[in-house]
């Protein structure tokens, strides 16, 4: 090698490579080979540390962000509960309506055929809302909905065709006061439904009782009320009419558990009664 090439690298170290210089200096651990200063590797895995005056310079900006988050989030609260409110009150004017539920009597539909059925109901003033698909028609049955006395025909007839447990909770009370929907089946011997909710009954067994004193079915004792395995709370007996025997079935549950309506009385009670030919006497 030249001499003046081997005296090159003999010269002393830049400053770059050399002895950390100022604060850095005070921490930092090294090793010097020569002309050249390698810094120990348990220098570099030392933590980094902000220094105290950073952190002191962050605090009001914390604050200010907790804040901050703090109103936006109670904010929100106030919003939805404030929504939730709103919907309580219109379900709970749209169930204090004063509209009557007027059932039909089922003893004097049994036995009659679908046509004077139909007639009967229209004859007492019902407004009715034929409700009835294919699959009813097929078996010689029909569906109807009694709309109640306050509401528009026709949008109640929109509502019904989309089916009331897809609307909104104000909807489906409106809709549900003061109706109730009529359905004959005689796939296996002739069988008569009426269901509806009670928004004034205290109990399944008081809503069963008032089923039982409207339809007039005088041989009705609540004590015989029964709860399934479903929950559902039931009292059956039986009829007589031109010599033909018919059972009847009250059942009643939480309305709750077949309409999810937010604000409805918590008693609000779902009521099915069932009228099926029994035997000829």
């Amino acid at each position: 090698m030249p001499q003046q090439a081997k005296r090159d690298i003999d010269t002393k170290a830049p400053a770059f490579i050399g002895r950390p210089t100022g604060a850095a200096a005070g921490g930092v651990r090294r090793r010097e080979d020569g002309p050249v200063t390698y810094l120990e590797a348990d220098s570099l895995e030392k933590p980094i540390e902000m220094p105290m005056s950073d952190y002191r310079r962050l605090i009001p900006i914390l604050l200010l962000a907790i804040l901050l988050s703090a109103a936006v989030i109670i904010a929100y609260n106030m919003s939805v509960m404030g929504d939730v409110q709103k919907t309580r009150d219109a379900v709970a004017a749209a169930i204090d309506r004063d509209v009557s539920l007027d059932l039909p009597p089922l003893q004097e539909y049994a036995g009659k055929t679908n046509e004077a059925m139909l007639a009967s109901l229209k004859s007492a003033g019902y407004t009715i809302y034929d409700n009835t698909n294919d699959e009813d028609r097929n078996v010689d049955g029909f569906d109807v909905f009694k709309v109640a006395s306050d509401m528009d025909a026709e949008k109640a007839a929109n509502a019904y065709s989309q089916g009331l447990e897809n609307l909104g909770a104000v909807d489906t009370a409106r809709y549900l006061k003061g109706s109730w929907r009529f359905l004959v089946s005689r796939a296996n011997g002739a069988e008569i439904r009426l269901r509806y909710a009670d928004f004034d009954a205290s109990d399944p067994k008081a809503a069963i009782q008032a089923a039982a004193e409207a339809q007039g079915f005088e041989d009705a004792n609540i004590a015989d009320a029964a709860v399934d395995t479903m929950g559902n709370t039931n009292l059956s007996g039986t009829f007589k009419k031109d010599k033909v025997e018919y059972t009847y079935t009250i059942s009643s549950c939480d309305l709750s558990q077949v309409y999810d309506i937010e604000g409805i009385p918590e008693n609000a009670q779902f009521v099915g009664i069932r009228v099926t030919e029994s035997t000829a006497v």
